[in-house]
């Protein structure tokens, strides 16, 4: 079975710093997750820019297929070591998880990394190595559904240390808290404002270290399809309809040209709602068998514009078409567009390049917030 590593990041800056300290670096590739945490030595800028080349560096040799141990050893042998204190610059976790499950985990002077598997937490397993002549720790482990992966800095451990908690939250607090987290959590944003809320509060509001909490979530995938405008030739509007709705996930269609033909293919009637919830974004409609049905270009723009203020889209109670899209593709992992060919004079000057056409650009800004919130996109010109 085909799994979903979902993952969500949230962090605290030192009282009177304005950079984290911290660093996360997310990389998808064809088939795998990719997180690299580090924690740069002290705090502001210096240690942003120590944690900043550390994570870089990790993740794009991971990227180019580097194993775990080169990138270790690379980045052991590049950062130097505190002559006071005869520690490294910055710390290092790394965590990898493939299509299957099957993750691999590798520490170097950081905090444990947890594992929360039908609501009991434990250490993540990982044996002591040498790598590049540093101890680290690393391990392997197959994940199952539901499975949590939390990783954290030590803000997270430190919070509350010489005030409300003498000796910090520690290991054994974080575990305890996440165990009655992950109870009522449905997602990684929830686990993560939880720990974070939990740490602002035994700091009382001022944070005496960078604090960065990872929550990954293992689950099924989660597909969304979209298509826009009818096909390039008419004789292949009804092929490429019963494709469409027989690819797998929710369904959306955007454009009036385009539910008509829907409309069509499926036999069923489309009903147009009258209501305008925002004045400057058309009405949607409904079609029994899709979950949404929307203008086009109007809406997909806006909608745009919507994914790239997540924080007020997830505080919205609004209903017209473009919050309704957002919210549906925020909600997904993979994002199939079926893009009509057919040209719309009302979006084409004859006399401009097919490069300049508006539902091109459209979709070109639609799939960019997509990528740059770790969405798979396809799109496919039909």
């Amino acid at each position: 079975m085909t799994l979903h590593a979902e993952v969500t990041v949230s962090q605290l800056c030192k009282n009177g710093e304005e950079l984290c300290g911290d660093n996360v670096q997310i990389t998808r590739t064809g088939d795998s997750l990719i997180v690299v945490v580090s924690d740069g030595l002290g705090s502001g800028v210096k240690a942003n820019i120590l944690a900043t080349l550390t994570t870089k560096i990790a993740s794009s040799m991971l990227a180019r297929g580097a194993s775990l141990d080169d990138v270790v050893e690379t980045i052991a042998q590049t950062l130097p070591v505190c002559r006071e204190r005869k520690i490294a610059y910055s710390t290092l976790q790394i965590l990898r998880i493939d299509q299957t499950g099957n993750a691999t985990l590798v520490e170097f002077d950081s905090p444990r990394t947890l594992l929360s598997r039908a609501g009991h937490v434990m250490p993540f397993p990982a044996q002591t190595k040498m790598v590049g002549g540093k101890s680290v720790l690393a391990g392997q482990f197959e994940l199952k559904e539901d499975d949590w992966v939390i990783m954290v800095s030590d803000g997270v451990i430190h919070a509350g240390i010489g005030g409300l908690l003498p000796l910090g939250l520690g290991w054994e607090g974080l575990s305890a808290r996440l165990a009655e987290d992950v109870v009522k959590a449905t997602d990684t944003t929830d686990i993560c404002a939880s720990l974070l809320n939990c740490c602002e509060g035994y700091y009382l509001g001022k944070p005496g270290d960078d604090t960065t909490i990872v929550a990954v979530k293992i689950r099924r995938p989660r597909w969304l399809n979209l298509m826009m405008g009818p096909p390039a030739s008419p004789e292949q509007d009804e092929e490429v309809v019963r494709r469409f709705l027989a690819a797998p996930g929710q369904k959306v269609v955007s454009g009036g040209t385009t539910a008509t033909l829907v409309s069509r293919v499926m036999g069923k009637p489309l009903k147009v709602s009258l209501e305008y919830h925002d004045p400057s974004i058309p009405p949607i409609a409904f079609l029994d068998g899709i979950d949404l049905v929307t203008e086009g270009v109007l809406t997909l723009n806006a909608a745009a514009d919507k994914l790239r203020a997540l924080p007020d889209l997830k505080r919205s109670n609004r209903k017209d078409g473009a919050t309704l899209i957002a919210r549906l593709l925020m909600d997904v992992d993979h994002v199939h567009i079926w893009a009509g060919g057919a040209v719309n004079p009302a979006h084409q000057n004859p006399l401009l390049p097919s490069a300049m056409n508006i539902k091109v650009q459209v979709l070109g800004r639609l799939r960019t917030q997509l990528e740059a919130l770790g969405k798979v996109v396809q799109i496919d010109w039909v």
